[in-house]
């Protein structure tokens, strides 16, 4: 399997059981204490049906907000996550560089 083989979330979690050590995925694959939240979140996932309007009602999108009275023109949030070079060889530097970006 390769990345232009993945379609989908599991396709994507197969990839990566198959291409990383065994301890890191473990890492990146588990969820905290006993993983309640995490078949919760599955399961509600399960009860939604997304329908797609491709590129309906697109022409004035404004994601603008404002955070602590400064206007974002289109916020984006990166979750404070541990051991990103585990995952990538400039882990938390290569985030801040896209962020900054």
């Amino acid at each position: 399997m390769r990345l232009n083989d993945c379609h989908n979330f599991q396709d994507f979690r197969k990839l990566a059981k198959r291409r990383l050590p065994r301890a890191i995925f473990d890492y990146i694959d588990g969820a905290a204490d006993d993983e309640q939240s995490y078949r919760r979140n599955t399961e509600a996932y399960g009860d939604c049906d997304l329908i797609p309007n491709v590129l309906v009602g697109v022409e004035n999108v404004d994601m603008s907000v404002e955070v602590m009275g400064q206007k974002l023109d289109m916020p984006i949030y990166c979750a404070p996550t541990a051991l990103q070079r585990l995952f990538h060889h400039e882990g938390e530097r290569a985030v801040a560089r896209a962020a900054a970006e």
